[in-house]
């Protein structure tokens, strides 16, 4: 008479192997603490997975233990061809270091525990299922849809416990012989764990953040191996978190509910369960419900992590604020160890917060201000330039062209008592630093005359000044600018020069006084007409950047309009 080990030996003929034999191929480690990141490839990297990456990479390399990338694609209808390529390109940007992975030529495994892509390893999970099906701890079982939602209706109008188990699933009571007879007639069947039925039992288990979690226990009988031959996530996780020695499962809260039933899998095979730790999600607050919810692909831009690149923000911000998610004490540390990086830091994984951390866009905005405002005008310049090179190459080329110049651009001001902390995003980097550009400017410069069609009106009726009057204010102007002079001087010298043309130098000395016109509309005409733009930086300090050629060239240019 035939036994399980039949059925099992007929379901997978080719496989000679056991879990033994794996065993032996895949050792323990000597470093016994290993951690891995393990996402789909079925479209972007959410900026929650950068988060997971980030607690687990963390949480090994502070102690030099080990940190792997496993691509979880048995999902193959959602599997995005580019997706691989655009994960490891995230990974390296944020400077997410990863110790196996098929990272040879051509993607070939290098180490160990490879494959670490579960597509490629079909072999493994089939020998895991085939002994659970020898010890009648799985079965083959061909339930169609139909079948299924009648189930499921069954119980529902009954208020019974859903899912299938016990009764409910059509093979899981059929003798050997059956299911031998059954396979020889179809086999397209899928395979499904035998669980052990009971609705009402109930298990406590260890998660490394949340303490003793009590929860019911897993009743269905889950599917093992799809009809494709490829495995679930709950059997292929078993199979290579063991295979690969991880120690420490990092990963998202919605998969705490998942625990049981891998506590059961892991029970099943003999095999001794890792450390779980389920870290709470990031939430936002609904424009429209005004309540939190989980960032969301599909509605929030900010859940690509591209948005904060195309957006401008800062690698190392984007950082500096998952940490402060990471590690609730980490901003007051930051603001007594200006000069030290979260690396620096210690990071303790029981500490982290239980429940979920709000993304606040604005206090992402806040941290990058600060980030851009602290680092050195060298290391901002080379951010600049290494953002500019993916996203305005243009522009990239002109700061490579002469850094000096580059340099004294951005420097402006910068850690000093004045220092206005202007660049909260690259964008404003990038504005307040196109027009120190001849190119640039001109095509800055080309935009304002569009917008002032008629200067005649533009002078009378905007800020109130003569064209006469300015032109000869520029020529005098012109002819005694020194930029060797202090600030104190220059300001001087210029007030001679205003009062000459009849400029207030404030509102009350212009009620007072009968003055014709106030000095801050000339200021900033000349302001616009030097950089295009009436935002920038202190306006004799970007003259001296730009010397004093360039400014007879863009004021004259002015005057002979």
């Amino acid at each position: 008479m035939a036994d399980w080990k039949d059925l099992a030996d007929l379901i997978f003929p080719e496989l000679d192997e056991t879990i033994l034999d794996l065993e032996k191929k895949y050792p323990a480690r000597q470093n016994s603490v290993c951690s891995r990141f393990a996402p789909s490839p079925t479209g972007f990297l959410h900026i929650w997975g950068v988060f997971a990456a980030l607690v687990a990479w963390r949480f090994v390399k502070q102690n030099n233990w080990t940190f792997i990338l496993r691509i979880e694609d048995t999902d193959q209808k959602r599997k995005i061809d580019w997706a691989v390529e655009s994960l490891l390109n995230s990974m390296k940007t944020f400077w997410i270091t990863i110790d196996e992975w098929n990272i040879g030529n051509d993607w070939e495994n290098v180490w160990d525990y490879g494959p670490y892509t579960q597509s490629e390893r079909k072999k493994l999970y089939h020998i895991f299922v085939k002994e659970l099906i020898a010890k009648w701890l799985a079965y083959p079982c061909w339930m169609t849809n139909e079948e299924i939602d009648n189930i499921r209706d069954q119980q529902q109008k009954s208020k019974i416990m859903p899912w299938i188990y016990g009764n409910y699933s059509i093979y899981r009571n059929k003798t050997v012989g059956e299911l031998i007879n059954k396979i020889k007639e179809n086999n397209n069947f899928i395979i499904r764990f035998r669980s052990h039925g009971d609705t009402q039992k109930k298990i406590v288990f260890d998660d490394i953040l949340r303490w003793k979690v009590n929860m019911w226990d897993n009743y269905n009988d889950i599917v093992l191996i799809k009809s494709d031959g490829l495995p679930t996530y709950h059997l292929a996780h078993i199979v290579d978190d063991y295979l690969m020695r991880v120690s420490h499962i990092i990963r998202a809260e919605e998969r705490l509910t998942s625990v049981p039933l891998h506590l059961q899998l892991f029970e099943a095979f003999g095999l001794p369960a890792p450390k779980y730790c389920h870290l709470a999600q990031i939430l936002k607050i609904d424009s429209e419900t005004n309540k939190k919810r989980k960032l969301s692909k599909r509605q929030d831009p900010e859940a690509d992590v591209e948005y904060f690149f195309q957006n401008a923000y800062s690698t190392q911000w984007i950082l500096d604020y998952l940490y402060t998610i990471m590690d609730s004490g980490f901003e007051e540390w930051q603001k007594a160890n200006p000069d030290k990086s979260f690396l620096d830091r210690d990071f303790v994984l029981e500490n982290m917060n239980k429940s979920g951390a709000l993304f606040d866009l604005t206090k992402m905005e806040s941290v990058n201000n600060d980030y851009l405002s602290r680092i050195s005008t060298d290391q901002l310049l080379k951010e600049t330039i290494e953002r500019a090179e993916k996203y305005n190459i243009e522009l990239a080329d002109l700061m490579k062209k002469d850094i000096n110049y580059t340099r004294s651009a951005l420097d402006i001001e910068r850690h000093t008592p004045k220092d206005p902390k202007r660049f909260t995003t690259f964008k404003d980097v990038d504005t307040q630093l196109s027009f120190f550009f001849d190119s640039e400017y001109e095509k800055m410069i080309d935009s304002v005359k569009i917008k002032i069609k008629n200067w005649d009106e533009f002078f009378q009726n905007i800020i109130k000044l003569d064209v006469l009057v300015v032109s000869n204010f520029i020529d005098e102007y012109l002819w005694v600018l020194d930029l060797e002079l202090t600030v104190e001087e220059w300001f001087e010298q210029l007030k001679k020069i205003w009062k000459k043309y009849w400029f207030a130098w404030n509102n009350a000395e212009f009620k007072e006084w009968g003055y014709i016109w106030k000095i801050w509309d000339l200021a900033m005409l000349i302001r616009l007409w030097l950089c295009a733009s009436t935002k920038t930086p202190d306006l004799f300090s970007v003259m001296k950047v730009m010397g004093k050629d360039k400014i007879e060239k863009r004021l004259k240019t002015f005057v002979n309009l």
